[in-house]
């Protein structure tokens, strides 16, 4: 027995070496020393040996994740241990969800909450990543630097998830790839509109500035992020649903029991019409509905959540469309107020590459045509394609764009009868308006929107509480009513 136990541990400090030293090879051939180890301890009836043999596994997973490796070393040990430590972390969240979910319900929707806010934490991280990437690459242009050397450079000495990318970035450039080609092979997950802008420059020669526009963007979008807000987007839902679990355990334990008071003063008395109507709500959502309520949860937690997880951070194509990209443009585009913004958005886009493609000497056809490979809705990207039909049948361009469907602003860039040999100026200012448009309806839509919701949540909460306690009060009048003086 002791024999057993001195192998084990002896194997215990030599796989947390060769996971450190050599990860592929210990990765490979620790399962099976596990499983065999395991295997005799059960056989012998040695509990400490088959305690201490998973610990060889898990030694061996922390080494090979620690362990030191060149740049141009395999990555898959590394790779294969956060998707093993991924899986066992989804198994642990999956098990606390069920625990939840058996002990009331209502914790499916806070397990559901704490994803979103590890969800929010890994997509900062991501544009934070994103940002440094197209950074580099901007400053490196900037300085007439040749790019595979600048990023190598960048790259040297750290070891951390951004110094990787470059590497990568670098490896595909060297072999001779575009930039826009190595990014997608070396960094898969940049965000789509980032890639679909570079491409489309690349083909105008006017990579320096669109580099520059999208670092600017990114850098305007991490800035938002990044300020304080008075009220939190999660906030609403989780005072809500903490509330909901109060109310419960209030109409189900102590409401009632301010119903058998009043009866006992007054025969016959009923509660006030407010609580009523709270205990109906109550009962309707827990007891005759509350199986669907919790089939609806279940399906929030376990689908809505990891889909919509796995759509943000999946990066979008613009040249084939994912359907989910396709169905979700579809009813940003047809939704009222999302409309303008998806609008405001693709133009800013669109008008941003019409002037570099004027600026670089392209045909109006051209430029047109390399608009279509932005990452813009899907909906706005039929009315482009339609425009480029009228523009090669020989219509004229100004009239085209405005039977197409792409305003009157657009259409009066290109108008040759009232600003003729303009259009290039015109098309900045309309770059600069739409841009500003789309933040101030943002901001204006936050302002007009959360104003809303605070009093909305301020009276369901005032509503709650006088139905509360109106019980009280009623039975206290009338006990008040029978003192005599």
């Amino acid at each position: 027995m002791l024999t057993v136990i001195a192998i084990t541990i002896v194997l215990l400090i030599l796989y947390a070496y060769l996971g450190w030293k050599r990860p592929g090879i210990a990765l490979l051939t620790v399962p099976f020393v596990t499983g065999v180890f395991i295997v005799i301890g059960v056989a012998e009836e040695n509990i400490a040996a088959v305690c201490i043999a998973p610990l060889i596994f898990v030694a061996t997973l922390i080494a090979a994740l620690l362990s030191k490796r060149e740049p141009d070393e395999e990555q898959w040990p590394r790779m294969l241990v956060k998707c093993v430590f991924i899986s066992i972390g989804w198994v642990f969240l999956l098990a606390a969800m069920l625990i939840l979910v058996g002990s009331g319900g209502y914790g499916a929707l806070l397990f559901a909450l704490f994803l979103a806010a590890i969800a929010r934490f890994g997509l900062i991280s991501w544009e934070a990543t994103a940002l440094h990437v197209i950074s580099t690459i901007g400053s490196s242009m900037r300085q007439n630097l040749p790019l595979p050397m600048a990023l190598e450079s960048a790259a040297s000495g750290l070891s951390d998830k951004r110094s990787r990318v470059l590497n990568s970035i670098r490896k595909w450039l060297v072999q001779g790839y575009s930039l826009s080609e190595s990014i997608k092979r070396g960094y898969p997950r940049c965000p789509g509109y980032a890639v679909a802008m570079i491409a489309a420059a690349e083909r105008i020669d006017q990579l320096p500035r669109a580099i520059a526009a999208l670092e600017a963007d990114m850098v305007v979008k991490a800035a938002e992020r990044r300020k304080i807000r008075p009220v939190h987007p999660i906030y609403p839902v989780v005072l809500i649903t903490f509330t909901l679990c109060i109310l419960l355990g209030l109409t189900t334990f102590v409401v009632p029991q301010y119903e058998t008071a009043l009866q006992e003063v007054v025969e016959g008395a009923a509660l006030p019409a407010a609580t009523r109507f709270l205990i109906g709500i109550t009962h309707f959502m827990t007891y005759q509905y509350g199986w669907l309520i919790g089939v609806a949860l279940a399906l929030i937690v376990l689908v809505v959540v990891p889909l919509s997880i796995y759509v943000r951070f999946r990066p979008r194509r613009a040249d084939k469309p994912y359907l989910s990209s396709r169905i979700g443009d579809f009813l940003k585009w047809h939704l009222p107020i999302l409309h303008r913004f998806e609008r405001d958005y693709s133009m800013v886009q669109v008008v941003e590459l019409l002037r570099l493609s004027l600026n670089a000497g392209c045909t109006v056809n051209d430029a047109i045509s390399n608009t279509l490979g932005l990452d813009v809705n899907n909906c706005f990207k039929k009315r482009l394609r339609k425009w480029l039909r009228n523009v090669e049948r020989g219509d004229n361009i100004s009239a085209a764009g405005r039977a197409s469907g792409l305003g009157s602003a657009l259409a009066w860039a290109f108008d040759d009868k009232v600003n003729q040999g303009s259009t290039l100026s015109i098309l900045e200012t309309l770059e600069s308006f739409y841009r500003s448009n789309y933040s101030y309806c943002v901001n204006l839509a936050r302002f007009i929107l959360w104003p809303c919701v605070i009093l909305v949540m301020g009276a369901t909460v005032g509503f709650i509480v006088f139905a509360i306690f109106s019980p009280l009060i009623a039975v206290i009048t009338q006990l008040a009513g029978q003192v005599n003086p």
